[in-house]
């Protein structure tokens, strides 16, 4: 399915704006052409009209070898021109492809301004919610609340698209199980996370992308909230607040290193005596 969001953040980068367009072109042009036959089907079709005529009573035509001609030579064309479309759209896919991995930093540039346009234009409508949590107590509390709640409501799934064109920006960047994992723990959304201090029902929707009005409140307001510009950042950001400097006492993992005593040397007992040497 298509996202908008996706396409213009990629719009975004010259080089695959520029190979995007040409692809269009290519594949339109690859529309347009329908069927095309080999040459020398083309040349037996002709040699085929000319003896069904003959069948059915018409003169076997003098200048079979011309239309034979004709018809390979303007097939030979076609041909060609189906091979050189085939060629330059698997080119300009190959060519896509490693550029989205290449160049996906401007992508998620993009990407981040977008989010960070999107989390303003939400600070404006929080006022007139004025603390309602649901459409009920939007209803209940009257004012510009209903307004401003039907306005954030209607805005949720531009967030939710944001997400989606992030994820598969860095999808080829990385590996997937592992991003996937990153964005069920909630890094995806906020920098540096720490789960203890996120209410229950904001985690919730953090971490399964079931977004809803409290939590894009939430996210305009939380100074970390981002789109990372690489995979390896994701990673670097998700690291400390789970494995970082631990509450308890730290305990010394090397292996413990015995010491082994000389012996002591032996005490004189009063029998010893020098050795006699005989001549």
């Amino acid at each position: 399915m298509s996202n908008p969001i996706y396409d213009a953040a990629w719009a975004a980068v010259p080089d695959v704006a520029h190979a995007e367009r040409q692809l269009r072109k290519v594949e339109q042009l690859q529309r347009a052409q329908g069927e095309v036959l080999s040459p020398d089907m083309a040349r037996r079709k002709v040699f085929d009209e000319a003896l069904a005529a003959v069948t059915a009573g018409e003169e076997f035509p003098e200048d079979i070898g011309k239309a034979g001609a004709n018809a390979y030579r303007d097939a030979l064309e076609a041909e060609s021109q189906y091979l050189g479309l085939q060629s330059a759209a698997n080119s300009l896919r190959n060519q896509l492809r490693f550029l989205r991995e290449t160049q996906a930093e401007g992508a998620l540039e993009a990407l981040g301004a977008n989010l960070t346009e999107f989390l303003a234009e939400v600070r404006k409508h929080v006022p007139g919610l004025n603390g309602v949590r649901s459409a009920e107590e939007a209803i209940q509390a009257g004012g510009k609340a209903p307004e401003a709640w039907k306005t954030l409501t209607d805005m949720v799934g531009r967030l939710r698209a944001i997400r989606e064109a992030q994820f598969m920006t860095l999808r080829p960047l990385g590996d997937g199980q592992r991003l996937q994992q990153l964005r069920d723990a909630g890094h995806f959304e906020v920098a540096g996370l720490d789960r203890s201090d996120v209410p229950a029902d904001i985690l919730k929707a953090m971490t399964s992308g079931h977004y809803d009005v409290p939590y894009i409140v939430y996210l305009a307001s939380a100074p970390a909230a981002w789109v990372p510009s690489s995979f390896e950042e994701l990673e670097e950001e998700a690291v400390m607040p789970e494995y970082g400097v631990p509450d308890g006492p730290v305990r010394d993992l090397n292996p413990a290193v015995t010491l082994i005593p000389e012996p002591p040397a032996p005490k004189p007992t009063g029998a010893e005596r020098a050795p006699v040497l005989q001549h």
